[in-house]
């Protein structure tokens, strides 16, 4: 990641010079090293940890830079202060959160597959082309921390635990509320008593307690799903089919020119949207965990059936169950398709880490 911060800061230009930076754009040209890594969204973690809510920002749910404000406020004597260690906590908590996902994923894999299934797993989700968002100033790494504990706790027999970070998942990214219903299914597939599972009844609580916040600040308890169509105007009301979706695509993608940055944004969105929606189907053929599926497998339809992939290549690595897919798929290939695979991935990887750090919009 260092390497693509200096080959971007020297060979790519600004994408945009007055938005979308992190830090602000004066305080962006001081460290476009340290505060790219707080570029787009990044920018309103900051904001609401340093001043709390403000318009248009009901969309961000509040646990990570509920945390960001407080391990950061010892070190916050004036705005500029406020401002990098925000940035700094941001990157430390997201880092870390990474580093225990992948210890949880590590051993919630092996529950079922050989260790070679778990470490593909692993090294499918961290040389993913968006994966460099698990170590910005975004909380994916912490909701997907959240989410594997959730299960993992779940398939340990541990139904407070699971519930307790499904609550808390859910007041992390909307998402979490698929914890609910992933974990009934896991619960049946146990064959658990209601009463021993009663725990992960409380994991919508995560949600509504963020409703009622929501509620008493704006008057509104939907204005995080109302504002994300601001926020994320690509999105529409209502149901889109997912035909209609990639027809969509491909005629963006035919009308578009390929010396458009927003082309190759456009291109990976319609192969995620492909490869994820056809991994969970290929994760039930190989006898996943249902309750697996249902969380990767929902967890894409819900962005992408409100008409457009926008941002579903970062919302889908935080989806575990399609990567245990991914990982079966390869592991059947030969080594020297694996090796192509790895490669074109990784470079993939730098070009999107470099456009996002210079303020090029990636997903």
């Amino acid at each position: 990641m260092v390497l693509c911060a200096i080959f971007a800061i020297n060979f790519i230009p600004l994408g945009a010079t007055d938005r979308f930076l992190g830090g602000g754009p004066l305080n962006f040209q001081l460290s476009p090293e340290f505060f790219g890594w707080a570029n787009f969204d990044g920018e309103h973690y900051l904001s609401i940890a340093i001043f709390g809510y403000k318009g248009l920002e009901q969309a961000f749910f509040p646990i990570y830079p509920m945390l960001i404000s407080f391990f950061s406020e010892p070190f916050s004597q004036t705005l500029f202060s406020s401002l990098v260690s925000s940035v700094f906590i941001g990157i430390v908590i997201s880092n870390f959160s990474l580093l225990l996902a992948i210890k949880l994923i590590w051993e919630l894999v092996k529950i079922d597959y050989p260790l070679k299934i778990a470490f593909g797993t692993i090294i499918a989700i961290l040389i993913f082309p968006t994966s460099f968002y698990l170590g910005a100033v975004y909380s994916e790494s912490l909701f997907l921390l959240l989410a594997v504990a959730s299960f993992y706790f779940a398939r340990k027999g541990n139904w407070f635990l699971a519930g307790f970070f499904g609550v808390v998942s859910a007041a992390t990214r909307i998402f979490g509320v698929l914890l609910l219903p992933a974990l009934i299914i896991e619960a049946w597939q146990q064959r658990t008593t209601i009463k021993k599972s009663l725990w992960i009844f409380l994991i919508p609580v995560g949600l509504l307690g963020y409703m009622v916040y929501q509620w008493q600040l704006v008057g509104d308890p939907f204005a995080f799903y109302k504002l994300q169509k601001l926020v994320g105007e690509q999105h529409q009301s209502g149901i889109t089919l997912l035909p209609q979706v990639y027809y969509r695509y491909v005629k963006m993608i035919m009308d578009t020119s390929p010396s458009n940055p927003i082309f190759q944004t456009l291109l990976l969105e319609f192969i995620v949207g492909i490869a994820f929606l056809i991994l969970p189907i290929y994760g039930l053929i190989k006898k996943i965990r249902l309750s697996y599926i249902f969380f990767a497998l929902a967890g894409f339809l819900i962005p992408s059936i409100q008409g457009s992939f926008s941002s579903v290549p970062r919302y889908v690595i935080v989806f575990f169950p399609s990567f245990i897919a991914l990982a079966l798929f390869v592991s059947s290939l030969p080594k020297l398709v694996k090796l192509i695979i790895v490669i074109i991935s990784l470079i993939i990887l730098g070009l999107e880490t470099s456009l996002f750090l210079r303020g090029y919009w990636v997903a």
